[in-house]
């Protein structure tokens, strides 16, 4: 558990690192181990108590008090978990990540003759990994239209680029505005307002990742680095040089294409990540009609797929 880092501040955890140097990872390790063997000593003090109290009483009372050790237990779980998906990670940390890799999934830069029976395939899906790209400006006051639609399945990421399709672009609409089909991002807010601004497309029915993260308590936006590292366990590189590249050039390089692939892919992992990181705390709720440990606020869009992961 990273109990410290989340309770210490970002500018409480540079001055640490200033005073104490390469000392100060140890320190916050140790007081890590501290922090985490009083909270694990005080929950097992508290059940131990709660067992002995309950022996010498009637069969419905041990019930209720087996009951209320159980919550006690969920929330201690949910504590941690919170903590883990909540907690940034430095750059030291980040650098030693297997990076993010996606060798099984098919890349496909979607040509005009396709683009049906790849929009046929897509509206077939319950949630779709979702981003897009835009030629960066160097000119004040000059905005470039969004080049490229990033859309991720589990085992395809397809890439439609306005530079190839044209007017067929705007076939999208229909699948994008599709209220039954989720839509998973990072930082969504510019996408759609593009998409809106642009073409007329009102996405519906998206969950932005960053949003979620701070509903569990994430005080600042996360960002797709910290989310793949937090909820996958690994290292997502996003090269300055391809992020500000030329997304309408036709055909896309190698790298261009490996990095647009992998931010929608990304989303979509992290958001089946999440589902399966937080589906027992959202049954275990339920199971003993207790207090919701998950925020209403991201039961509400997601209850659907954690009774779908049981």
């Amino acid at each position: 558990m990273k109990l410290m880092k989340y309770c210490v501040s970002p500018s409480k955890l540079a001055w640490l690192r200033k005073e104490f140097g390469k000392d100060a990872d140890g320190l916050m390790v140790a007081m890590d181990a501290a922090g985490t063997a009083y909270l694990d000593n005080l929950n097992a003090l508290t059940e131990l108590q709660k067992s002995e109290q309950v022996s010498a009483k009637a069969e419905n009372a041990i019930k209720a008090k087996t009951q209320l050790q159980a919550q006690r237990q969920w929330a201690y779980l949910w504590l941690q978990q919170r903590i883990a998906l909540t907690t940034r990670i430095d750059d030291i940390e980040l650098a030693a990540l297997a990076v993010f890799e996606f060798q099984h999934v098919r890349i496909e830069v979607v040509e005009p003759s396709e683009f049906n029976t790849v929009l046929a395939l897509l509206q077939a899906e319950q949630v779709l990994g979702f981003d897009t790209e835009t030629r960066a400006s160097f000119e004040r006051g000059v905005q470039h239209p969004l080049s490229l639609i990033q859309i991720a399945t589990a085992n395809t990421c397809y890439l439609f680029q306005h530079a190839i399709l044209g007017e067929q672009f705007i076939q999208l609409k229909a699948l994008l505005e599709d209220e039954t089909i989720l839509k998973v991002g990072v930082g969504l807010r510019s996408d759609t307002q593009a998409l809106r601004r642009q073409w007329g497309i009102n996405v519906a029915s998206t969950l932005d990742l960053n949003w979620a993260l701070a509903q569990l308590g994430a005080e600042k936006e996360m960002g797709t680095r910290q989310l793949v590292a937090a909820l996958l366990g690994a290292r997502i590189d996003k090269p300055k040089k391809v992020t500000l590249s030329n997304w309408q050039y036709v055909p896309l390089s190698s790298a261009q294409i490996h990095y647009a692939a992998a931010d929608a892919l990304a989303a979509l992992k992290c958001f089946n990540a999440l589902i399966s990181q937080l589906t027992p705390f959202y049954h275990a709720s339920s199971a003993a009609k207790a207090a919701l440990l998950i925020p209403s606020s991201l039961i509400m869009p997601l209850a659907k797929y954690f009774k779908d992961a049981e």
